[in-house]
C-alpha cells in the first residue's frame, strides 16, 4: 500500500464525518468603504505610526531615550557612508 493510499484509509477510518467549522475571532473589512479617500488611509497609517513610536519610548526615561536615538543616529550615518 502507498502511502497516500494508507493516510487516506485511516482518516476515512477515523475522521470524524462532519467537518468543522472553524470562524476567525475577529472580522476584516476587504474592499474599500464608501466615502474613504486616500487622505483617509494617510491619516490612518500616520494615527498608527505615532502610537508605535509612543510605545517604543513608553516607560523609558530621558536618558534611555537619548542612547536609543544616538545608536539610531550611528545607523543612519553608517548606511549614508556605503
Amino acid at each position: 500500500m502507498r502511502i497516500n493510499k494508507a493516510s487516506e484509509a485511516v482518516l476515512a477510518k477515523y475522521a470524524p464525518k462532519e467537518k468543522l467549522r472553524v470562524e476567525p475571532f475577529y472580522k476584516t473589512n476587504t474592499g474599500s468603504k464608501k466615502g474613504s479617500t486616500l487622505q483617509d488611509f494617510y491619516q490612518e497609517v500616520y494615527e498608527k505610526s505615532n502610537l508605535l513610536v509612543e510605545q517604543v519610548y513608553n516607560g523609558k526615561n530621558a536618558h534611555e531615550i537619548e542612547v536609543m536615538m544616538m545608536e539610531k543616529r550611528k545607523l543612519i550615518e553608517s548606511k549614508r557612508t556605503y
